[in-house]
């Protein structure tokens, strides 16, 4: 709690600073644990899409193709890549190692032409079998298709879920980061109490005459002696202001506002 204002006839006090203390290592907390699946997600996203391999015989066995690509789960149109003199595919597997060193088998489709091999996003060796088919025995055109944005989809389900989570404790962060304004005005013998916050809009006003004591309580925790400053309002009631482990900062502001109400208009 601190002091934004101190007259002779007013008092006014806020948490804003301690609010947005209090808000700073959630939100950093969020930021690391939200950002790295974000980033997972966002190159996913990047790689989905749709390849499509269109060809035409123009003579026996060799055909001209079009190759087009799309990019970020299909919204990003690629250029229409030419492809002359295509003899035919070649299906490939490979052994080789993961990051953790674990065996794994890669399958890949290339296209072969006349100056080269070029890589296809499939890796089906039913695929590269119809496409020689086509080039030895068909007619007309052939259309290979590859759309693997059903499969990234599914794969982004995973690092989404720490995006939710890290989400919604940043939405529980700003829920309950409420700014309480206390405005004790001698002139009109009131005691203004505001709360303002994303869902909380509240102002209450009751009578001084009815603070009865200032009251400065402290409770042993895991980190240290928690100290919390009530008003006790007549009839049995508490209201709260402010808690802190600084016991020092919080005995001087309980005195404060108990100095400060000895001289008030009853």
């Amino acid at each position: 709690m601190k002091v934004i204002k101190k007259t002779e006839h007013l008092l006014k006090l806020n948490n804003l600073g301690e609010m947005i203390y209090g808000a700073i290592s959630p939100t950093v907390w969020v930021m690391g644990f939200s950002g790295i699946p974000l980033f997972m997600m966002l190159l996913i996203m990047a790689s989905a899409g749709v390849e499509r391999l269109s060809c035409n015989k123009i003579e026996p066995k060799i055909a001209t193709c079009q190759l087009s690509r799309s990019s970020f789960m299909g919204l990003n149109k690629g250029e229409v890549t030419p492809i002359e003199q295509v003899k035919g595919a070649r299906f490939e597997t490979s052994k080789t190692t993961d990051s953790e060193g674990t065996p794994m088998t890669v399958k890949n489709v290339f296209l072969v032409t006349k100056e080269g091999e070029l890589l296809l996003a499939t890796q089906s060796a039913e695929d590269a079998n119809s496409f020689n088919k086509y080039i030895q025995k068909s007619t007309g055109g052939l259309v290979i298709e590859t759309d693997n944005r059903l499969l990234f989809f599914g794969i982004m389900l995973f690092p989404s879920l720490f995006l939710v989570i890290g989400f919604r404790v940043f939405s529980r962060t700003l829920r309950y980061s409420i700014v309480e304004t206390y405005i004790f005005d001698k002139t009109a013998s009131t005691l203004t109490t505001k709360k303002r916050g994303i869902w909380v809009n509240k102002v209450a006003e009751r009578s001084l005459a009815e603070i009865s004591e200032v009251k400065l309580e402290t409770e042993h925790t895991e980190n240290g002696i928690l100290c919390e400053i009530y008003l006790l309002i007549d009839g049995g009631d508490r209201l709260f202001l402010s808690s802190s482990l600084n016991h020092k900062k919080q005995q001087k502001m309980a005195d404060l506002i108990r100095g400060y109400l000895d001289g008030r208009s009853v």
